[in-house]
């Protein structure tokens, strides 16, 4: 979490007035001559709404809002939304973003003291030259509108932060770096006030150079950062014109012989994938949303939590952070093929937002992974070239953490030799025809992937299942077990879990999936398997009902150890 607690913030979430234009870009609209007939919700999916339920085209957005006194420059910081979108204020305009679920901020320039009109035009259309990163084969639904909140930040005048970057250098003596960021490109000394929560203020001097100054400092009384108890830090740093806040933790993820360590002990990774979405809200998912996955994740013995398939909400990592889940954050990407791989400004984006991502969420210590670029063509030349890229551009970012992607390629992928952990989607016995018991199929791909993987990279490297599931309609029981029913999956998902651990090969498992989410509505790939428009792989439905699943999941984990066996010391 990121406070600036001496800054005047303005809450821009609530209600709009709303126009929907169906089938239109946002080059189509104009916002100050737009007709508003409806009033909508910030945050918010319009496509979720009656009106204009599933279906695309841009919405148009507009609210006042109103300051008490002259501002040379503030920041429109808006957290998520989709797919791309305008923003004005006062007809002038401020920003613009074509990369969904990335938070992005917007100077505005001088404001001065009064009422103002903020416009937002946000269309959800696909487009091949558009919208690049959301593509309408994805099999996940592309909601348009606010995913998450928005609100104007008044700056001070003189010297203003832009982050603290915290990162632990010695998790045994509490030690840290701290890069300090300003907007702008300051160069020169500058007069600094430090405290830490465990601590008294301190003044210190630092020479700034383009905007940035790294220091070390060692955390008095720290305590460390762990799933079983998540304590939590503060740094405080302030000048004559601004403060900043930053919550971080003390811990040290690092790669072990087959295995992730944490603090130094191995760690067995235990959870499922989660989409950020609910059966009435869309991608808008709210904070009682929020905890309710993540009491959930906690009865099914989960300590993992793989955010499929895009920069998640900083709320939820706050949340991750303080009840102590591990978290694979990974940017936007599905199954892309060379052509797009290939793309100068895919490529452009996909760097984009990974250095958005990295940077808005390096201070939580609840992300251990950085990923990207969900089951792309591995096997391919330009998977290859973009990939080494990415990695190379993340350990450029934050080399604190393993970088990686789940291939959907795990006997034949390209790749595994350019990330620090091999990460592995397959549905034995699903998604491939076979003429045997689904669970019989489990224990011969497990072993052809190891196999595979310990050919090509060094052994030591960990493998990870990151995705693995079956379908099962909520509600459909049948005492023969047959596919779709409850029954079908709860006894899948029971034998997954033994046999991935059976083998001491894999460090963990993030289970397809913790609950439904929509999908293809009346066109898209695979749209025959995809009854009412959902992806049914979830433990709980759309609305967090529990199928029988979910019960088999938590016996089987919770019979798992949290730590895994300390191979080879």
């Amino acid at each position: 979490m990121t406070l600036y607690p001496t800054r005047t913030t303005i809450s821009l979430n609530g209600i709009w007035d709303f126009g929907f234009a169906e089938n239109r870009f946002l080059e189509d609209v104009r916002e100050e001559t737009f007709e508003f007939r409806d009033l909508i919700n910030v945050p918010g999916n319009f496509d979720m709404l009656p009106m204009t339920f599933c279906k695309h085209g841009c919405g148009v957005y507009r609210r006042e809002f109103f300051i008490t006194e002259d501002v040379s420059d503030a920041l429109l910081k808006i957290d998520g939304i989709g797919l791309r979108g305008r923003f004005q204020i006062d007809g002038k305009m401020i920003g613009y973003i074509n990369m969904p679920y990335t938070g992005v901020a917007f100077h505005t320039g001088a404001l001065a003291a009064g009422k103002h009109t903020i416009y937002a035009a946000i269309d959800n259309c696909f487009s091949n030259e558009k919208m690049k990163l959301f593509l309408p084969y994805y099999d996940f639904r592309a909601f348009g509108g606010f995913h998450r909140g928005v609100e104007l930040q008044l700056l001070p005048e003189g010297i203003c932060f832009d982050r603290v970057q915290i990162r632990t250098s010695n998790y045994r003596t509490g030690k840290v770096t701290a890069r300090i960021l300003l907007l702008g490109n300051y160069c020169g000394p500058l007069e600094l006030h430090i405290k830490f929560d465990t601590g008294n203020e301190f003044p210190l001097k630092l020479l700034f150079v383009n905007g940035e100054a790294e220091t070390k400092f060692t955390v008095p009384g720290f305590k460390l950062w762990s799933p079983e108890n998540p304590q939590l830090h503060s740094l405080t740093v302030r000048t004559t014109s601004d403060t900043i806040t930053e919550t971080f933790g003390i811990r040290e993820i690092r790669i072990g012989n087959k295995q992730l360590e944490l603090n130094g002990t191995p760690i067995l990774l235990k959870g499922f994938n989660r989409h950020e979405e609910d059966g009435s809200n869309g991608a808008a998912t709210t904070l009682q949303t929020m905890l309710t996955d993540l009491q959930h994740l906690r009865q099914c013995g989960c300590n993992f939590i793989r955010g499929a398939h895009y920069p998640q909400n900083q709320t939820f990592l706050d949340l991750c952070d303080r009840m102590g889940f591990l978290v694979w954050e990974e940017s936007l990407g599905w199954g892309n093929n060379k052509q797009i791989l290939g793309d100068k400004d895919f490529i452009k984006l996909q760097k984009e937002q990974a250095i958005h991502m990295i940077r808005r969420s390096i201070n939580h210590p609840s992300v251990i992974i950085w990923g990207f670029l969900n089951e792309f063509d591995s096997c391919s030349q330009e998977g290859r070239n973009l990939c080494k890229e990415l990695v190379d551009l993340i350990h450029s970012e934050d080399n604190s953490r393993p970088a990686t992607f789940a291939s959907r390629f795990s006997t034949s992928d390209e790749c595994f030799d350019l990330v620090d952990l091999i990460a592995c989607n397959t549905y034995p016995g699903w998604a491939t025809e076979n003429a045997c018991e689904p669970e019989e199929t489990i224990r011969p791909c497990l072993d052809k992937i190891i196999q595979y993987c310990r050919s090509k990279v060094p052994a030591e490297k960990p493998i990870l299942i990151s995705e693995i599931g079956i379908c099962a309609i909520y509600g459909a029981h049948d005492p023969a077990a047959t596919q779709w029913s409850e029954e079908f999956q709860a006894d899948y998902l029971s034998r997954v879990i033994r046999e991935v651990f059976a083998s001491g090969e894999i460090c963990g498992l993030s289970l397809w999936q913790l609950n439904n989410a929509h999908t293809y509505h009346r066109q898209g790939g695979c749209l025959r398997v995809k009854p009412l428009g959902e992806n049914s792989a979830g433990v709980y439905d759309l609305y967090r009902r529990p199928k029988l699943a979910a019960q088999a999941v938590s016996e089987h984990f919770r019979a798992l150890p949290e730590t895994c066996p300390d191979k080879g010391k």
